[in-house]
């Protein structure tokens, strides 16, 4: 009996934390502004903590900086969007450097953390809209997943078969003969495209040339003569979700 107290108690203590991400947290006490109250703040708002997620819709890249669109969906207690709650807007997170869009592809679920700052006028369709806009301190990209429920047909042939799905006193077991059961589990499908990668700035498209050489040596030196630089290798930087 204590021992069920026991497990009921942790299954309470545990249910009441809010356990996101090591990239996505904060430090206890450090309040986070809701999306809706940005946008009604305005102004006012800048400068305050967010912890927002929601649908990739769009990456744009700026020399400096990139802008990734994203449609809001509130956050369960893991941190990810609720994609199938209802959506109240856009908004814009800000990156500094190059982002690559093929990692940050549309139609994946993002988390960012960082502080409001002035908001972007942009166009939605034909609509011109402002985004509420987060200068990203860091982020967690979530894999898809694809569930689906599968039915499984147990069969008996007399031959005392049994089946660990079914109870003692199971009724497809060798005193009753023949018979069949059947047992549904849901599977769980993930993706494995990377969820986290490093932000980089665009490389240079110059080419590299030995550093002893004079300018005009650089420009006469056959390809052959020139010294080739090994490939540099993409780092990726886990993250555990």
């Amino acid at each position: 009996m204590q021992l069920k107290h026991m497990l009921i108690l942790s299954v309470l203590f545990f249910s009441g934390c809010a356990i996101v991400p090591d990239s996505l947290e904060v430090p206890e006490g450090t309040p986070l502004i809701s999306y809706n109250k940005a946008v009604s703040a305005g102004a006012n708002a800048q400068g305050q903590t967010a912890r927002w997620g929601g649908l990739i819709v769009g990456v744009e890249n700026k020399p400096e900086k990139t802008f990734v669109e994203v449609v809001h969906f509130p956050l369960n207690h893991y941190g990810k969007p609720n994609r199938g709650a209802e959506t109240t807007g856009r908004f814009k997170a800000q990156i500094d450097g190059f982002v690559d869009p093929v990692v940050f592809e549309e139609g994946r679920l993002i988390t960012f953390l960082g502080e409001l700052t002035a908001p972007t006028s942009g166009m939605v369709g034909e609509q011109p809209y402002i985004y509420p806009t987060l200068l990203v301190e860091d982020y967690h990209m979530w894999r898809n997943q694809q569930a689906y429920d599968v039915t499984m047909f147990h069969f008996n042939y007399g031959t005392g078969w049994y089946s660990p799905f079914y109870g003692r006193y199971s009724p497809w077991g060798p005193i009753y003969g023949r018979g069949f059961g059947h047992s549904r589990i849901r599977i769980i499908e993930y993706d494995d495209r990377p969820h986290r990668a490093p932000i980089s700035r665009r490389a240079s498209s110059k080419p590299t040339f030995p550093s002893n050489a004079a300018p005009s040596e650089r420009r006469s030196q056959p390809p052959s003569e020139r010294r080739s630089q090994p490939p540099k290798k993409n780092r990726v930087i886990p993250s555990v979700e």
